[in-house]
Order: structure tokens, then C-alpha cells, then sequence
């Protein structure tokens, strides 16, 4: 489990500076272990802006000494000492928590290290590539970075140019420099040149051919830099490539401040033990990592749903950048997420939008945006103290609670739909219910909207906003508890792991109904073989399970944390800690196969991590975390 990311070939760990992101990838179809780039993305982080072909970019290396082949496809055919033995990940990790991602692997007894990272301010993406013996003696290699471009429509020297439309370009080189050899990969780093048409618009691999390398006695090689550079123009992708190449030897360093620089401003929690330390630096990165250049937070790390701006999620994120001191990245988050905003016939909005159309996307109805919306604004607006977050933000703020308050029906509850999970209504064979999620945030939302404005002299709006955050709870009461527990909407008894926050995150519920939930979800949403909890019961994945999730896991962990539970509450954090990949990404979910799918939800996986140490922190006031 350790090595989930690539296991499901859409799960990636991701590189960005807010200008580009790159994927990287641990495995590939089959299981195969490999340490590639599997994909970069210009302007936006939408699929749409996939600038390589299916195959990504790789390394391989011949190891002269040791006759062996570093070839994690296995491509290469030449009779050398041990052809079949698999590549070998060692290690994997982001340098320190921030945005530089290192791994180590290593086929007999040749070893590999790269280091990709995204300099500051910059459309480029470089990689060095250092190789070294496993038993530390001396030897000499010739390394291949190798790239599958979508075309070439230009080679400069020994710099290759790719158009993928009429705004995007690449252009990649190697420092130093080296020759270029478009064709087939087997071919390339055997028998030299096989140059195939270059001015064209299919598919292309690209191998360069660094001179020899020697690898001293205990050490690393001196470092190979692989560059790609985007712009909007063949030109500005140039210039950006020439720009990188001029501090490519400070650039790792650089990027390592900046991303310290940043960190600074965290908020202090206190010492933390080595292990905790990693991942909430990590978890504040991934958070930071999934923000675009103009603020949107996206989803970043899997296919499906890449380029998709989830207004939960994108809000989410921005509450966790604001509580964890990041406040300028908060603003700039909601502020760009807000601007995305589409009304639904209803009143309501779209809850889901692509980033390069803006245009609505959802596959599911869920009325808790408004509630959602009005929480996210509150959180920025409460730790950053500034008004004009209100003003500018109100006429949203009036829209969404007017149909909180007007979209009830006689029940007392905010009307059907599908709660806070998209798989769950009419297009999976099921009719919606009054769920408890949606009516429970709408009525934090509207507790949050009365303080509000409060604080810009609105208060008659601030007492129909409590008196409706009132009622939402009394309707809740009579149709959606039963013992004391709170079930997951008024038409079933069964459960739904979201009604926890309202414990913890979102303290509205009283605290007579809490234990008697707690104690219902432990036995009812726990996974009775690899732990964690469910979303909700009769829940049914894409893959046919009920398997646990990284967030409601957490989310129960913080409720258990509020009732007093510390060592169970830690149980549960560490389950999830547990089941991440050795660079310390948590899955979004776990599989019945073993198998993790995604980091895409910074939102719901590493700001757990985030979230839970802050609410340990702040309830009990100590820095002993263990």
C-alpha cells in the first residue's frame, strides 16, 4: 500500500507553481514500477492542456562497469548482465515537505535518483537525473532522458519545439547539452540516429544522449537536467526555456526557499514529532500545489476529474489555506472560486464547473452550495478581519441565504437531493432524500451569514438568518435523529458519515446526540477488515464496494476528538496515516483490492491532516503529538 500512487494508473503525485503542474508517476499499466513524468500541463490544469504523449517522459541508463541496462520498460534488447530483473523503487519523497519530489530506484546495482520540481514564477518544469552504484564503487553511465512529444514542429540546435495549439508550445532541451534523436526509443540508445519526419503533428519520442557520466566512489554523478518550458507562443516558451537554463544550477535550491519562504507564515502548532512534522508540512504544500495562477483550487492529481472546480472542494481548500495562516492564499482562492458562479434555474448554483469553459459540469444534484458558500466566506472573512470581504461578497451572500430560506418544504428541511455525495440519487437507481447534510449546512451557513452582517450593521437580516438557522436545527431534531442519533436523512435510519462534522468542523449539533452517533457510525461504518470509515451505508463505489475514505475518516476522528476520545480519535488518524504512499500522499479512497484511488481531493485527504492537528491543537492545547 505504501506505493498506491500509480497502482491505479490515474493516481499521480503532483509538481506545480501555480503556472504548471506536472504528474509524476510511480507505476505504470501492468504494476510496472517506474519513475516517470506521466503528464504537464499548460495554462490550465485541465486535460485539454496535456502537453505530452500517452507515454510521458522516463530516464534510462547504461551502466557501463556493471553491463547492465537501467530500463524500466525493458525495451532494450542488447545482450547485458541481468535484462529481466525489475526496476526497484527505493524511496520516494517531497524534499523536506516542499515542492521538490525525489525518487530513488535502482536495477542490480545501478541506482537513479531524480528530483522534479516547478521553479518560482516560471512555465518550466526540470528534472535532474544523478546515478550512482548500489555498492558504492566507481563506474561510468550514459544516461537517456527520454520524452514522448505530441509533435515537433521545430528543433533548434538541440532544442525541440512542440505545438499543441494555438496558445500552447514546448520547448525541452537537456543541460548540458546534448544531442537530440527522434524515433524509436530501442533504437535511439543502441544504434544512434533514426530520425524520423520531425515537422509533423503525430506522436513522437524523443531520446537525448548525455555523454558519459562518471560515477565517483560513493556518490552521485554529477547532475543531468531535463527542462521543458511553456508559453503561448513558440517564442515565449523560448525565452522561458533560455530563462531556466541561465540559474539551472541554483534553481533546486531556489525553488527549496521559496517554498520555505512560504511556509514561514504557517501558523505555529508547535514541535511536532518527525513523522507528523512530514506530513502537515507536505499537506500545507499539496494545498498550495492546487491552486492555479489565478487562485482557483482545483482537482490535481487524477484523471477523471482533472480541471474540474468542485465549488466544495475549491472552498474547502480555501478555508484550510486561511486556518492554517495562509491568508492572501485564501483570498485569492475565494475570490477566484466565487467568480465561477452560475445560477441554476432554481436560485441555487452550480456546484461544479471545467476550468477552461467555466461552464457548469456536474453529474449530480446537491442543494448544500449555498450553505457551503456561506461557510467558506465566513472562515476567510473571520481570520482575515476585513470587511470588505463582505461587501464585496454580499450579493452572493444575500442570494444563497434567500434560498436557503425560501427552498424548504413542509418538513422544515431543505428539499431533496443528494447530499454531499454526487454517487448517491436517480442516475444510480435511487430517489432523493431530505439529507441531513444538505439542511445541517445550510443552517451553519446561515448562523455564519448572521455574523456577517452583524458586522456591516445588517441586523435584521442577521436575526432571519438565525431564526432560519434555528428552524433548519428543529426540522433536523424531529426528522432526522432517532435516539439520539443522527441518521442520514428523514426518509431512512441509515447512516452517513458527513453528520460527524457537524460535531467537530461545523459545531451545530447539540451535544446529546453526539455520542449515541458516534457509537452508531463505529459499528455501522467501519470497515470490519482494513478499518476506516465508510461515506454512507448502502453506498456503492464505481468498482462495486464499500470500501473506507481518507476524509470521513478524519472527519470522525475530529468528532471523536471533540467528545473526548483522544486515543481513539488518534486510531482513526492513523489509519489513514498508515495507508499513504512513502512521499506521504493519502488516497482519497481504498479499494476491496488494495488498490488507493487519487490524491485529487487535497480538500478532503491531506487538509485532514491539516484540520485534524489544528483541532487537536486548539482543544487541548498541546504540542506532545505522538
Amino acid at each position: 500500500m505504501k506505493y498506491f500512487i500509480g497502482k491505479n494508473q490515474d493516481n499521480h503525485a503532483p509538481i506545480s507553481n501555480g503556472n504548471v503542474l506536472a504528474w509524476i508517476q510511480q507505476y505504470d499499466i501492468g504494476c510496472l514500477p517506474v519513475d516517470k513524468i506521466s503528464q504537464f500541463f499548460f495554462p490550465n490544469f485541465d486535460l485539454s492542456s496535456a502537453m505530452f504523449d500517452t507515454p510521458g517522459s522516463y530516464v534510462l541508463a547504461k551502466d557501463h562497469n556493471e553491463k547492465i541496462w537501467y530500463d524500466p520498460y525493458g525495451m532494450v534488447k542488447e545482450k547485458l548482465g541481468q535484462i529481466g530483473e525489475i526496476i526497484s523503487l527505493n524511496n520516494t519523497q517531497y524534499i523536506n515537505g516542499y515542492g521538490v519530489y525525489e525518487v530513488v530506484s535502482h536495477k542490480g546495482n545501478t541506482v537513479v535518483r531524480t528530483k522534479t520540481w516547478a521553479p518560482p514564477s516560471q512555465n518550466s518544469l526540470i528534472r535532474s537525473i544523478e546515478v550512482k552504484t548500489l555498492r558504492n564503487n566507481a563506474s561510468k553511465a550514459t544516461i537517456f532522458p527520454v520524452v514522448h512529444l505530441k509533435n515537433v514542429v521545430q528543433r533548434i540546435g538541440n532544442i525541440f519545439i512542440s505545438r499543441i495549439s494555438e496558445n500552447q508550445w514546448l520547448a525541452t532541451t537537456v543541460s548540458p547539452t546534448a544531442a537530440g534523436i527522434t524515433g524509436e526509443v530501442p533504437i535511439a540508445v543502441t544504434t544512434g540516429p533514426v530520425t524520423i519526419f520531425e515537422h509533423s503533428l503525430i506522436p513522437v519520442p524523443l531520446v537525448f544522449t548525455i555523454p558519459d557520466q562518471t560515477i565517483p566512489h560513493q556518490n552521485y554523478s554529477q547532475p543531468v537536467y531535463q527542462i521543458f518550458a511553456a508559453g503561448t507562443t513558440k517564442d515565449a516558451a523560448i525565452q522561458q526555456l533560455n530563462e531556466t537554463l541561465r540559474t539551472i544550477r541554483q534553481s533546486e535550491r531556489q525553488t527549496l526557499q521559496a517554498w520555505e519562504a512560504w511556509y514561514r507564515e504557517t501558523i505555529d502548532i508547535g514541535e511536532l514529532p518527525p513523522p507528523l512534522d512530514y506530513y502537515w508540512k507536505l499537506s500545507n504544500t499539496v494545498a498550495k500545489m492546487s491552486m492555479q495562477k489565478d487562485g482557483t483550487p482545483i482537482i490535481i492529481g487524477f484523471r477523471p476529474y482533472q480541471g474540474n472546480v468542485w465549488i466544495r472542494d475549491s472552498l474547502w481548500i480555501a478555508s484550510t489555506l486561511a486556518l492554517s495562516g495562509h491568508y492572501e492564499d485564501a483570498i485569492h482562492a475565494l475570490y477566484a472560486t466565487l467568480s465561477y458562479l452560475i445560477e441554476r434555474p432554481d436560485g441555487n448554483y452550480y456546484f461544479a464547473y471545467n476550468v477552461v469553459t467555466r461552464l457548469p459540469n456536474e453529474h449530480a444534484f446537491e442543494n448544500d452550495t449555498t450553505g457551503l458558500i456561506l461557510y467558506g466566506i465566513w472562515q476567510v472573512w473571520s481570520l482575515v478581519k476585513d470587511r470588505t470581504i463582505i461587501q464585496d461578497l454580499w450579493p452572493i451572500i444575500h442570494q444563497s441565504t434567500n434560498w436557503i430560506l425560501t427552498n424548504r418544504d413542509a418538513s422544515g428541511l431543505i428539499f431533496p437531493d443528494a447530499g454531499i455525495w454526487e454517487t448517491f440519487g436517480p442516475h444510480l437507481g435511487e430517489d432523493f432524500e431530505h439529507m441531513t447534510w444538505t439542511s445541517a449546512i445550510s443552517s451553519y451557513g446561515l448562523l455564519k451569514a448572521a455574523e456577517m452582517a452583524e458586522a456591516i450593521g445588517e441586523n435584521e437580516k442577521a436575526i432571519q438568518f438565525r431564526q432560519g438557522a434555528f428552524e433548519l436545527l428543529q426540522a433536523i431534531g424531529r426528522n432526522n435523529v432517532h435516539n439520539g442519533i443522527v441518521c442520514r436523512s428523514k426518509e431512512t435510519k441509515l447512516l452517513d458519515a458527513s453528520v460527524s462534522l457537524f460535531f467537530s468542523e461545523f459545531p451545530l449539533f447539540p451535544k446529546e446526540w453526539r455520542a449515541p452517533t458516534l457509537r452508531a457510525i463505529e459499528e455501522r461504518l467501519q470497515d470490519p477488515f482494513i478499518g476506516g470509515i465508510w461515506r454512507h451505508e448502502s453506498l456503492t463505489t464505481e468498482e462495486g464496494d464499500l470500501k473506507p475514505w481518507t476524509g470521513p475518516t478524519f472527519w470522525f476522528g475530529e468528532a471523536l476528538l471533540a467528545n473526548q476520545e483522544v486515543d481513539k480519535a488518534w486510531s482513526y488518524f492513523g489509519h489513514n496515516y498508515n495507508n499513504s504512499a512513502f512521499c506521504g500522499l493519502l488516497p482519497e479512497l481504498l479499494y476491496s483490492k488494495g488498490r488507493a484511488r487519487g490524491i485529487g481531493m487535497p480538500s478532503y485527504s491531506q487538509s485532514g491532516v491539516i484540520r485534524s492537528l489544528l483541532l487537536y491543537n486548539n482543544l487541548f492545547h498541546r504540542s506532545d503529538l505522538s
